[in-house]
């Protein structure tokens, strides 16, 4: 070593030391100064309640503190955000819930999406039957009411846009539960009318985009092409219909600077490159209105939030009946933020009823709840909505659909 590195050693060493101490006392010195935390940094989970001393015994206080200062530390959002800006942003890592494929796109990987894109989260034979006996249950009991009924099935994102995925994924992406579904149904010739809209998707996808980049739902193009098929394969079942006038009635819009709920669970709010996408805007066409629906006052409706309840639109000019249970993507799907379940169905019918019925990957539409549904809306047709990567909860079965599906033939 020579003399001027011999002098520079103790000045690096110094600098080492001052910027450790800086790093150990910034919360504390940022907590004197009084400096803000950051706005719109969105945690995605409760953060841990100071400990009452009351109601905490003394030895469980020292970890429930531990938590609350784990949550409450003085400019927490701001490292939590540049943690998510290196992770995430710079060396592309995914979270436990979103991976960060091509072009900034953002895919949600909860309830076992990766491991069913990766063929490892299989149905088994005995799976398969009680899926298929329970809609076809459904199918018959709501027939016994004078109702038609359709299933609906929602690819993931995943699906429809593997050339997005980071490489680790897309090189290994095999057939999953969707594929095995189908295939039963078909196979073993169920007279359960699906509509599996992959091949709607992927025809809508040839010519615009159908999800939003950074979310896990379809944007405006792909709720308009769910919409679409929907109505189609209702004409083809001989489902009355209206004159078709949605055109008429509901407009496409890009949007800058419309955040999904993938940046959120990233903790990413307003960190993340953003693209223009759409949202369909829907207007009301004069004889169209939203009124009550006697089934708010279900019981399992009045436990969630708003975001949950049941809504109802009538159209004097509409025909028959449709009840439709379904998650978020007809719910707030390709819509503007300020609306909900304004899709292009409901200018059909003359009463539609949205029944957002998952709650936390949960189906709520069990026995007592369908039989409410029929005696306080009287449907004519009857639809029940699943996106893929809720196909691991099917419908639940009952003594009552297990009797009319044998009475209506069923094996």
């Amino acid at each position: 070593m020579n003399s001027s590195e011999k002098k520079s050693a103790p000045g690096w060493r110094l600098a080492h030391c001052a910027g450790l101490v800086g790093l150990i006392c910034a919360p504390a010195l940022s907590w004197i100064v009084g400096v803000p935390e950051m706005a719109g940094v969105q945690e995605m989970r409760p953060l841990a309640a100071w400990p009452a001393w009351r109601a905490t015994k003394l030895a469980k206080w020292p970890t429930a503190f531990e938590a609350w200062l784990d949550d409450h530390y003085p400019s927490r959002t701001r490292v939590v955000q540049w943690y998510g800006i290196v992770r995430h942003r710079w060396l592309g890592e995914p979270s436990s819930r979103v991976v960060v494929g091509r072009g900034d796109w953002l895919f949600y990987t909860g309830e076992m999406t990766v491991e069913d894109l990766l063929g490892r989260d299989r149905f088994s034979e005995a799976e398969l039957v009680a899926w298929r006996r329970a809609i076809e249950g459904r199918r018959a009991w709501w027939r016994e009411r004078g109702a038609e009924y359709l299933v609906v099935l929602v690819p993931n994102k995943t699906t429809i846009y593997p050339e997005k995925l980071p490489a680790f994924l897309r090189s290994q992406a095999r057939a999953g539960k969707l594929d095995q579904l189908v295939g039963h149904l078909r196979d073993q010739q169920s007279s359960v009318p699906v509509l599996d809209l992959r091949a709607a998707l992927r025809t809508a996808k040839a010519h615009q985009t159908v999800y939003w980049p950074t979310d896990s739902h379809w944007n405006a193009e792909g709720l308009a092409a769910g919409s679409e098929a929907i109505m189609a394969r209702l004409h083809d079942m001989g489902v009355p219909q209206r004159v078709r006038d949605e055109q008429a009635w509901t407009k496409i819009e890009s949007v800058a600077g419309r955040e999904g709920d993938c940046i959120g669970l990233l903790t990413m709010s307003g960190r993340w490159p953003l693209v223009p996408v759409t949202q369909l805007r829907l207007n009301f066409p004069p004889d169209l209105r939203a009124v009550p629906t006697p089934l708010s006052e279900y019981p399992a409706w009045k436990a969630v939030g708003a975001y949950a309840q049941p809504l109802a639109f009538e159209r004097m000019s509409g025909v028959g009946r449709a009840v439709m249970l379904c998650d978020s993507f007809f719910r707030v799907g390709g819509q503007p933020g300020e609306v909900n379940s304004q899709s292009p169905l409901i200018l059909n019918f003359q009463r539609f009823v949205s029944l957002w019925n998952w709650v936390g990957g949960d189906n709520m539409a069990d026995y007592a709840m369908v039989a409410d549904v029929a005696e306080k809306e009287r449907p004519t047709l009857v639809i029940e909505q699943w996106t893929e990567r809720y196909l691991r909860t099917p419908a639940p079965d009952h003594p009552e659909f297990q009797r009319a599906r044998k009475a209506a033939g069923g094996k």
